[in-house]
Formats: structure tokens, sequence, C-alpha cells
């Protein structure tokens, strides 16, 4: 049986592609307190296992499934990455740059120390930065160098051992620097901090439909008592802003929004309202009652892509003032969103192009809200499969362009081809819905599987000769890793702090963005209590994840 099993894996490593990561998920699933290894590292390490029993996969697998995975990181970037580049956030991209070029500083002075090979460097690199792109752009390099096939594979193995040894401080060391070295250096209490940056965000407005962390919305029916009877349903919105009118019942007459009518005792009042305000509408309007006539009006809830160039970079208290004005509109902000992450609901946060603002109100009013702060997000599931197919072709042809600074050769590579122009398809589409369509789903799926089969697929190409690189560099390359992981977050911790000056709530989310780690930021969110931090991944995510990329030719180039 165990014959036929390795006879079956060495005549169709396509199988051994597919176990590997099978088990390399499931592995990488497993915890150990708040930590587990992840799908990437697991599926690299089970190739690595199975790559013992000799294998011939094909070299060009690895070259396809990293494109799909650069390409959706340069699709969901795209927008992000673009909108960054203002004043408004001039800092954090510095910040990025200024992290990005220490950790290649790092690197290439601790290859200068211990004289790895290009495939050792590479490899620290990535697992040491926890950026497999790195090892990706890197693996095209290599296959540029004027090297014979034989060297070639040792340098792809040397990099997925270095990547292996490395990876696991990567992750952890940068969970704990981020969430409980950085802050006692610089002397921060996380939940103190973050209640003073939602203070100058606006938390302690009155505005308190957008400065409720958690604002799900409820629908209630109310008779009019004589308290409420008298005033016109303009006047009792403008005194009660967490709650809307939406249709009055009055002798079996249905009045739909109607600012100026004026309440009487016993009219029946459906309302919107905020949860947390349910408890207050007895006695703001009369007591509640089961009336599915007066709750029947039309209501709607959106996701609206914010993309006019007016509003991008205003505040959500500057916007809302701008399309409201004094009269209510009947909508409720449930949540925002950047790159998938939920920004803080504070007045004061800015708001980018690309950001999902979720809406629930009058159908009405959400299409007028819509038309003018974007559009609406459709649900749907279909890719636009032939513009995405033609990226991905026009990116490996990008990238195999090359020119010459002086004698040395330049080139994008593959890798880096393909990234420029998943970001510029990514932007377009932000703007243009109709063409390159790509759910989040089916990013997912490119970027989770694309990575999780490069992996493997790296893993298996290493073989027999892993063991070997292992006993030769493995000591060295695990004091390089903590010396990678650690010292570019050092550095930019201080420069952040005490050079630009950023609140560090702001400043431990770029951390995380900059080192392209969301597990780092999702500990800060969970210590301090705030979801502030997603202020500041997102820029250095978008930034790094291109900088980082573009790192792996050049640590090749430096190395070899």
């Amino acid at each position: 049986m165990i014959d036929f099993v390795l006879g079956a894996l060495r005549s169709n490593p396509e199988i051994a592609v597919f176990l590997a990561i099978a088990l390399g998920v499931l592995i990488g699933r497993i915890r150990l307190g708040s930590f587990h290894l992840g799908s990437v590292a697991g599926a690299l390490l089970m190739g690595l296992i199975i790559g013992q029993i000799g294998l011939e996969v094909p070299h060009e697998l690895k070259s396809v499934f990293f494109v799909l995975f650069i390409y959706a990181v340069g699709f969901k970037s795209g927008p992000e990455f673009f909108g960054s580049l203002n004043r408004g956030t001039l800092k954090l991209v510095l910040f990025s740059v200024v992290l990005c070029a220490t950790a290649l500083g790092t690197i290439l002075a601790v290859n200068a120390y211990y004289h790895f090979d290009a495939g050792f460097t590479a490899g620290l690199g990535a697992g040491a930065l926890t950026d497999t792109a790195i090892m990706g752009t890197a693996g095209s390099a290599i296959a540029q160098l004027p090297l014979d096939d034989a060297a070639k594979a040792q340098l792809n193995s040397h990099m997925a051992i270095a990547y292996a040894i490395t990876y696991l401080f990567g992750t952890i060391g940068l969970i704990v620097f981020v969430g409980s070295i950085a802050p006692k250096l610089l002397g921060v209490d996380l939940r103190t901090s973050a209640r003073e940056l939602e203070l100058e965000l606006g938390i302690a407005s009155n505005e308190n439909i957008i400065s409720i962390p958690y604002t799900r919305i409820v629908v209630r029916a109310h008779r009019v008592a004589e308290g409420a009877q008298g005033r016109s349903v303009a006047d009792i919105e403008r005194l009660h802003p967490s709650l809307s009118i939406e249709r009055v019942v009055r002798t079996g007459q249905i009045h739909d929004r109607e600012p100026d009518l004026v309440l009487q005792a016993g009219d029946i009042a459906g309302v919107y309202a905020l949860r947390e305000a349910v408890g207050e509408l007895d006695g703001w309007i009369g007591p509640e009652v089961d009336h599915p006539e007066s709750l029947s009006f039309p209501t709607k809830s959106a996701d609206i892509v914010l993309t006019s160039a007016e509003l991008s970079g205003k505040t959500i208290h500057e916007i809302r003032s701008h399309l409201v004005g004094a009269n209510r509109m009947g909508c409720f902000i449930n949540t925002i969103t950047r790159q998938g992450l939920d920004l803080p609901l504070l007045p004061n946060t800015v708001l980018r192009r690309g950001d999902v603002i979720s809406l629930t109100g009058r159908s009405s009013s959400i299409d007028a809200l819509a038309a003018q702060l974007g559009r609406v997000r459709e649900r749907s599931y279909k890719s636009d499969i032939a513009v995405h197919s033609l990226g991905m072709v026009l990116g490996a042809l990008l990238g195999m362009l090359s020119t010459h600074i002086g004698m040395i050769p330049i080139e994008l590579g593959v890798g880096g081809g393909v990234l420029l122009v998943a970001l510029l398809i990514g932007w377009y589409n932000s703007r243009h819905p109709e063409i390159g369509a790509l759910p989040p789903a089916a990013q997912w799926a490119f970027s989770e599987f694309g990575l999780t089969a490069f992996g493997a697929v790296v893993g298996l190409l290493a073989g027999p000769a892993a063991i070997a690189a292992m006993q030769e560099q493995g000591v060295a390359l695990l004091i390089s890793g903590v010396i990678v992981t650690l010292v570019p977050p050092l550095v930019a911790l201080y420069f952040g702090r005490y050079v630009l000056r950023l609140h560090p709530m702001i400043l431990f989310g770029a951390l995380a963005g900059a080192q392209t780690e969301a597990a780092s930021m999702n500990k800060i969110i969970e210590q301090s209590g705030s979801n502030t931090p997603v202020i500041g991944f997102t820029v250095c995510y978008a930034i790094s994840n291109v900088l980082l990329a573009v790192c792996g030719p050049i640590i090749v180039f430096a190395s070899s």
C-alpha cells in the first residue's frame, strides 16, 4: 500500500501538491493559545516533508499560483494604494517607506555578516517579515540569474528552508512586539490611549447617531401620548436624533413621512430607532403597540462605496452635515469598512475613496445618498474572468521588459508586473464597477488558494536537499530571523512617534500594516477595546504590500 501511494505521488506530482495544501491547511488551523501556524506556513512545511520522497514538480506551477496571489493582493490594494497618495496620508506613506527601507537594510546587513546565498537571504526576508510576496518576486529574479538549472534549484530550496525556519518567530515576535513591547517602550496604556484618540475623533460630541460604536437599527410602533401631542414629526426628530418617524396612522388613514405633520394623541407612529434608544421611546412618544400597518413603510439596507472626490478626505461629521443639512434623512450608519476592516464610527473619522458605508433607512433616502456618496455595491457573485486573465497576461509581459542602469539590468519580474497591473485594475474598478468585477469572496479565493498552493510547491521543490541546508545554516538563520523581525519595527516605532508625531494607537496599527500582519493589529484592537488602529493599518498595508514585493529582486541582486 505504501509503495502504491509513493508511486502515485512520484508519477502524479499534482496529487502531492493538493495533499500538501490539504494537510498544511489542517495543521495551520491548530491553535496553541492564541497562536496558529496559518495555512501558508503549514502547506510549505508539509511540502518540505512530502518532498523528502523525491518528486519532480513542474517549476511553472509555482509561478502560476504566485500570479493568482499577487494579482488578488494588487486588486484589493489598488483603491487604497492610489487613494493614499495625498497630503492627508503622507505621514503613513513615509512611515511604510522607512520601515520597508530599514527591513531591506537589515536583511542585507545580516547577509553581509553571515554571507548567505541569494536563496537563504530572500527566504530570511520573507519569513522574518511574514511577507510571502518577497519569496515570489525573489523566485522570479532567481530564474533570471545566469546560472544553470541545478544552481537555481538549490537557491529555491534554500529560500524555502530559510522561510520555514524564520516564519515562526516572525509571526509570534511581531505580535508580541506590537501588542506588548511597543506600548511599554512608549509608556502607553492601550485603553487609556484609545479613549484619548476617540475623544479627539469626536466621541464626546452630541452626534449620537454616528458616535455609538455599535448601531443596529430597530423598527417599533408607538401610540402617541399626551407628552408628544401637539409637536410636529420634525420637532420630535430634532429633540431625539436617534429616532426617525416614517409613518403615522390616524383613524385608519396612513400618512407616510410628513415632517410638518402635527401629532395627536392616539396616533400610531412607526419609527426607526437605534437599539440603544428603545428603552426611551415610551417616554418620548408613548407606549409601544403591536400595529403591523404602521410598520409597513418601505425600508432598505445598502452598502455604498464612497467614490465622490468632493467628499473623500472629509470627516463623517462634515459629510453628514453636507448631505443632510438641517433635515432628517431617516438613514442610520451600521458600519463603515476599509479593506474589509471596521472603522471607528466617530464624528472626526476621515473617510477616503473606496470606503464602504453600510446604511439602513428610508428607501428613497438611501438611493439619494448613494447618488451623492458614490455607488451602491451590488451583491454580485460573478467575476470578470476575461479582464482579470488579460490583466495577468499584460502584467507578465510588462514584468519581462527590462532596461539598464549603467551595466545593471533592471526589470520588474513577472510578480512585479502583475502586481502593478492589478493595482491599476483594482483602482479603476472602484470607480467603474461595471468593468473588472471581482467580488470579495473571489479575491479571498485567489489570494488564499494561490498563496497556500505556492507555499506547497516551494516546499515540494526544496526536496531532500532541505535537510542538509537546514543543518548547514539553521542556527545562523534563526539568529538572523530574530534580528530582521525586531529591528525594522523598533526603528519605525521611534520614527513614527517622535519624528512623525503619530498618535500611539494609529502608530501601532501602522506598525502592523507596514509589515502586512493583521494578527498583530487584531491583538491591539482586542487589548484596547477600540477599532482606532484600523486608521493606521490600511494605508501602510497597501503601501508595504507593494514595497516589500519590490524588495525581492533587490535582495537577490544584492546577495548574488
